[in-house]
């Protein structure tokens, strides 16, 4: 099964550099999400980072303001999980498990974002659980 088959919105939930986290915090409310994907432009969409509830959680633990802080401040930028929309859903499990990420951004050739993929997703299908289970360990055990 490959990753675009698990993208099950419509459109992914995305917000434009510069802007206020706490548009980002009503984004992901409204849309019942944890991740809201920071792009270059609603009409670009490339991936230039992310901002998920665990972000905002750590940004207020530090005593960050989020009612003056842009998502940028608080987002993850750059160095983010994110696959081809035509990797297999293996590889977004075993990238989740690795990187310790609840959230995997799928991308087009172009660095656009067509989807996220969520744990919750992957948990979700029947087919994804059975192809998991059907995998050799990773790294392989020694007996």
């Amino acid at each position: 099964m490959k990753a675009s088959e698990l993208i099950t919105r419509k459109g992914p939930v995305v917000i434009k550099v510069g802007s206020p986290v706490m548009e980002a915090i009503r984004l992901m409310a409204d849309n019942n999400v944890g991740l809201v994907v920071i792009v270059d432009s609603p009409e670009n969409r490339r991936v230039l980072g992310v901002i998920s509830e665990r972000d905002v959680v750590r940004a207020l633990a530090k005593g960050i303001d989020v009612n003056k802080a842009t998502v940028e401040q608080v987002g993850t930028m750059g160095n983010i999980v994110s696959v081809k929309y035509y990797d297999y859903i293996t590889t977004v499990a075993r990238l989740m498990n690795e990187r310790q990420v609840r959230h995997v951004v799928i991308v087009d050739d172009d660095n656009r974002v067509m989807g996220v993929i969520s744990i919750r997703d992957l948990l979700k299908e029947k087919e994804v659980i059975d192809a998991l289970a059907r995998l050799r360990p990773y790294p392989p055990v020694r007996e």
